[in-house]
């Protein structure tokens, strides 16, 4: 099994039971709130992590400045990286727990899913450096501060867009593991 998330592509057919069983395009139609909860939030996510790539696209193409992208950027961010926390949390802590008694045999994918969320907050804890290192660019007032801050942006730019496009992977593969067990289970 490819545990990787730089190079997996999805679970393994023995992980994948479930998932044949209540295949995505099932999952909206159900009327499970449960699984419409887990799906919506991970929606948010993926929205945000959207969001925050095209604002870096516009100011690496100088559609805007520093300090307008760090003022869109920073609410933004605070939020998103706040909620995934949060949400890892009661994952780690509630529903992993209690999804892998519920299904013993998926307990390799809730390790890969439990190590990705390390590497998640590890990340998180670099996106917070870089962003730091670049709203602090915004007061340099030397000859190339326009440079020191757009390597300070690139800089958090590149750790972001890394870790938004592993999250996106992982949330993937978290619903394929988790939804069909809410729905199995009921």
């Amino acid at each position: 099994m490819i545990t990787d998330i730089d190079t997996r592509t999805g679970w393994p057919e023995e992980l994948r039971s479930l998932l044949n069983r209540f295949p995505r395009d099932r999952w909206r139609s159900n009327g499970n709130s449960m699984t419409e909860f887990w799906l919506d939030k991970h929606d948010y996510f993926r929205n945000q992590a959207t969001a925050m790539s095209a604002m870096a696209t516009d100011f690496r193409s100088d559609k805007i400045e520093a300090a307008q992208f760090a003022g869109w950027l920073v609410p933004r961010l605070q939020a998103f990286l706040a909620s995934l926390h949060g949400h890892h949390q009661i994952e780690d802590y509630h529903y992993f727990p209690a999804f892998r008694e519920a299904q013993s045999s998926l307990a390799p994918g809730f390790d890969v899913l439990a190590s990705d969320h390390e590497l998640m907050h590890r990340a998180i804890a670099e996106i917070v450096e870089k962003t730091n290192t670049f709203l602090a660019s915004l007061g340099d007032e030397s000859a190339n501060a326009q440079d020191v801050q757009k390597r300070a942006a690139e800089q958090y730019i590149e750790t972001s867009e890394l870790t938004f496009r592993r999250l996106v992977r992982h949330l993937s593969d978290e619903e394929d593991l988790i939804i069909p067990i809410m729905l199995d289970q009921g």
